[in-house]
């Protein structure tokens, strides 16, 4: 037995199992190419062109269209693509191109919307007074259609670009215009509610507490004055109908008060006089003065008097009273004096009215106030609004005569369609080499599963694996 080891392995054997399984590589390979080729004869052709439409900003004064600048390139792009895919666009290049003819427009316009793309750039080295460019492709499947529908896109794009720009700041004005008038009415209806409720709070507005304050402070004070003006009143009224009250009783002691005029018309007002002056001369003379003694005899015919006075009915008494000067002078007083004590309880009442309403303004004040703040809330929110719209307004309109004056962005055609002299679909060398790469990957995997499932004995180094002895090798023999 030859226990010689076994020989190496040569990269030569993968040429052998390719020799052996040649057709199983060549036939995937074939049929991959046949199935490549025939898609791209019979696959429908489309073709595929652009054009290039820039976007510039008008010559005029930049503090006017400086927000033009401001938006960003996929904003830009939104707005464009609303422009381009917006009904009035669409159905004009479709009437145009007789697309209407052939199918129902709704269906024509989604047709060419879903052949359109658009891709907007924004370089820092466009040409000066240039935003950008947006490039508009369009697909089709014949050239010649591709290349007039992208022109007659852009075409229409910018005549109805300027006329959607124009129609939308008009629109904007109007609305924004239609929200000031809005604003306008119900800020007026919150300044007729405000002054409403300021006059029917007239008095107890909280700017007027401190006032309020004031006036109570200053009527109290008022009231402090009049009711001492009324209890001397009272009391001088008290002593004037004592006064009165001892002349009609003829008392010795109803002697006027002091600075009154002396009573000299009745006995009880002589008897009186008398003894004031007996009274003042008794500290310088005696009592058996000549004089003195005359004031007793005077004094004692005055008692006598007076009580021959006080014997009398009362009626005749008073009746001889009011001839006295001096008793109606006392009832003249009198009068007077109730009179002024009225009055001044009729102000004294109305001043603790006053003072009452005034603390009833105080007290009230905080009410009003939160009933205020709600309302002067309301009026400076509305307030705010509107000058918020009433700006927005004004920038509305100077846009709108931007746009009207071309002050806006403007659209122009910088590069029109070329015609597509090849299709964009299918791509023909692409779709080669991918038939080609599948029907290798193919091959190769068949020829190695068939490789791999043949039990048949090819060479020597097979004889090893089952551990048989090999006892001579016949080397393959060239055909002659």
């Amino acid at each position: 037995m030859d226990s010689s080891p076994s020989p190496a392995f040569h990269p030569l054997d993968y040429a052998s199992v390719l020799r052996r399984r040649l057709w199983w590589m060549v036939v995937p390979v074939v049929l991959a190419i046949a199935v490549g080729a025939a898609l791209i004869t019979f696959l429908p052709r489309t073709y595929q062109t652009s054009t290039v439409i820039g976007v510039a900003i008008p010559s005029m004064s930049q503090e006017l269209v400086t927000s033009a600048q401001r938006i960003n390139p996929e904003e830009r792009l939104r707005n464009i693509q609303q422009i381009l895919f917006s009904p009035a666009v669409l159905e004009r290049v479709v009437r145009e191109e007789g697309f209407d003819r052939t199918m129902p427009v709704s269906d024509a316009i989604e047709k060419v919307q879903a052949s359109i793309s658009t891709n907007f750039r924004q370089d820092p080295n466009l040409p000066a007074g240039s935003i950008g460019e947006f490039t508009v492709t369009y697909t089709d499947a014949t050239p010649v259609l591709a290349q007039r529908v992208a022109n007659r896109i852009a075409d229409v794009f910018v005549q109805e670009s300027s006329v959607k720009r124009a129609v939308r700041a008009e629109e904007t004005s109007m609305f924004i215009g239609s929200q000031v008038e809005a604003s306008q009415r119900r800020l007026a209806e919150l300044e007729n509610r405000l002054r409403d409720a300021k006059e029917a709070s007239m008095g107890a507005l909280p700017e007027q507490t401190a006032a309020n304050v004031a006036m109570v402070t200053g009527m109290q004070q008022q009231l402090d004055s009049t009711s001492n003006s009324i209890r001397g009143e009272q009391d001088r009224l008290s002593t004037i109908e004592r006064n009165i009250e001892a002349i009609r009783a003829g008392a010795a002691n109803a002697a006027a008060a002091p600075g009154a005029p002396p009573i000299a018309s009745s006995a009880a007002a002589r008897v009186v006089q008398i003894e004031q002056k007996i009274n003042g001369l008794r500290g310088t003379i005696t009592d058996k003065h000549p004089d003195m003694q005359m004031l007793n005899e005077e004094l004692a015919a005055a008692r006598k008097a007076a009580e021959a006075e006080s014997a009398r009915p009362m009626e005749d008494r008073v009746a001889t009273l009011r001839l006295d000067p001096t008793y109606a002078g006392l009832l003249r007083d009198q009068e007077a004096a109730r009179l002024r004590i009225r009055n001044l309880e009729r102000e004294e009442e109305l001043i603790r009215s006053q003072i009452a309403t005034y603390r009833s303004r105080v007290e009230l004040a905080p009410r009003v106030e939160q009933q205020m703040a709600t309302l002067n809330r309301e009026y400076q929110l509305e307030k705010d609004q509107y000058n918020n719209l009433s700006a927005k307004l004004r920038n509305a309109e100077v846009t709108e005569n931007l746009v009207r004056n071309r002050g806006g962005e403007e659209f122009t055609v910088l590069a029109r369609a070329g015609f597509p002299s090849t299709p964009s679909s299918p791509n023909t060398q692409r779709l080669l080499i991918i038939s080609l790469m599948a029907g290798l990957c193919l091959g190769g995997g068949l020829a190695l599963a068939r490789e791999y499932l043949d039990r048949s004995i090819h060479d020597a180094r097979a004889l090893a694996d089952i551990d048989l002895p090999v006892l001579g090798e016949i080397p393959r023999i060239a055909n002659a």
